[in-house]
């Protein structure tokens, strides 16, 4: 009897150790977070054995703001069960798009779900049915690109005799904003031509930061082409504009829900100045830029407006060209604008191709120039002097169908717009983009969404 009991304890005992090793594992003891630099979720609730709803947040939990801003997310999952999957809900979308999020066990190396663990129901609801690999878990709905991501880039690529990061300014939360000018030191500046461009005044849209990657990395990598460029351009990027809206996990705004985009506020009187209204953020991308026009060395001659624009999976990069020709109208320095972005926009599509790039609109439009876009500022003060325009990426297959886009798609993008950019400023003739209607209808007759192509977002609209 006193074996046959010692045996029944050890037994109970092994088995309660066993459970008690295991209960990590139950979905009961799975917490979702969002507790750390650029992550957004709202309400995490658990409604089920290893069954979640996600509700997208609103930028700063403001429910002012329009709804189509709920689109940013990006969550810890801790204690993920090993022994069965995981279904997540991602619920309160402004936008009715299917998309294949992407995981992480590291923070460092992303992977797009597999097509099959990711449907969309009939509300428009993301649903990720996924077994864990490992107990803690990173989610987002693309890939990040954090402040920390910027600064550590920086890091890598500092000592560069072409390079000189600058701090410009900080913040409303007291971050640095920083500049990076690429050029050779060695040529005098009136050998060049400027160029200018900032990103990531959209917090959420990344795919611009890993563009940039690629276009510095080409510009500093002592190939023969990027040694011309830097003896015949100068770069002043603005990486980051917004970085207080990227480390709260934001989508479009800074933490006071200001949307930068539509911010630049000039005096009517001198349009060459901002008003007090504009945020210190504004301030700072745009005294750099007014200073460069009024320094006496060679003026900008390309201003671009990096973004990211949510769109049906299938949608590719585009660009936001305004006014349209002279027989449409327009004066003749708003064609020659116009113009002058199709040579651009043809230059791109000659080495990303073609068909990587959305169709053109047979006009673009003059609205923008009474509205307070950086191109509202351009155009009020230098008109077609600066050929300044936006360019929007994507985040779906963007022309990579089958597969989903990853950064070094962009990566490469940034060494084609390089490359455009030397050959806009060239002698070679350039063959100019066409723009026909029945290539946009053409387009738009194969969307779910037509009436969101582009995204119908009055502040994305630059008419």
């Amino acid at each position: 009897m006193i074996y046959i009991k010692n045996f029944l304890f050890v037994v109970l005992l092994f088995f309660a150790l066993f459970f008690s090793g295991c209960s990590k594992d139950l979905p009961s003891d799975t917490v979702i977070s969002d507790n750390f630099e650029s992550g957004s979720i709202g309400e995490a609730i658990q409604t089920g054995d290893g069954i979640w709803e996600l509700s997208i947040a609103d930028d700063n939990d403001n429910p002012e703001l329009p709804d189509n801003w709920r689109c940013w997310w990006y969550v810890k999952m801790g204690n993920a069960p090993l022994s069965n999957p995981v279904d997540l809900t991602l619920k309160k979308s402004g936008w009715p798009y299917y998309y294949i999020p992407v995981f992480t066990y590291d923070q460092k190396t992303w992977h797009h779900f597999a097509e099959d663990e990711v449907y969309q129901n009939e509300a428009n609801e993301i649903i990720i049915t996924k077994q864990s690999e490992q107990k803690r878990v990173w989610i987002s709905r693309f890939y990040p690109y954090t402040f920390t991501d910027l600064e550590n880039y920086l890091e890598s690529i500092q000592g560069s005799p072409y390079l000189d990061i600058q701090v410009q300014g900080y913040s409303q939360q007291g971050k640095p904003v920083y500049l990076l000018k690429i050029t050779d030191p060695l040529i005098p500046v009136t050998d060049k031509e400027r160029i200018f461009m900032h990103a990531r005044t959209h917090p959420a849209e990344t795919p611009p930061s890993f563009m940039l990657e690629g276009l510095i990395n080409f510009l500093l990598s002592g190939e023969a082409a990027a040694y011309e460029m830097l003896a015949g351009f100068e770069f002043y990027i603005f990486p980051m504009q917004n970085v207080d809206g990227v480390t709260a996990g934001n989508y479009r705004s800074t933490p006071k829900s200001e949307n930068l985009e539509v911010m630049w506020y000039y005096n009517s009187n001198n349009p060459l100045v901002l008003t007090s209204d504009a945020p210190v953020e504004v301030g700072i991308v745009h005294q750099v830029a007014a200073g460069l026009m009024a320094d006496g060395g060679p003026p900008v001659s390309i201003a671009l407006n990096l973004h990211a624009s949510n769109s049906e999976p299938d949608i590719r990069p585009f660009f936001f060209p305004h006014f349209g020709s002279e027989a449409q109208g327009y004066a003749p320095g708003e064609a020659s604008l116009w113009n002058k972005q199709l040579r651009f926009i043809s230059c791109l599509s000659a080495h990303t191709g073609a068909d990587m790039l959305e169709p053109l609109p047979e006009e673009g439009g003059s609205s923008f120039a009474t509205k307070t876009y950086p191109e509202s500022w351009w155009w009020a003060n230098f008109n077609e002097e600066v050929m300044a325009m936006t360019m929007e990426l994507t985040y779906g297959r963007a022309g990579h169908a089958p597969r989903w886009v990853e950064p070094n798609n962009f990566r490469k993008l940034g060494v084609d717009l390089a490359l455009a950019i030397r050959d806009y400023s060239g002698d070679l003739p350039v063959p100019v983009a066409t723009t026909t209607k029945s290539a946009r209808a053409a387009r738009m007759a194969g969307l779910k969404y037509p009436e969101l192509y582009p995204p119908a977002d009055k502040n994305e609209l630059k008419e």
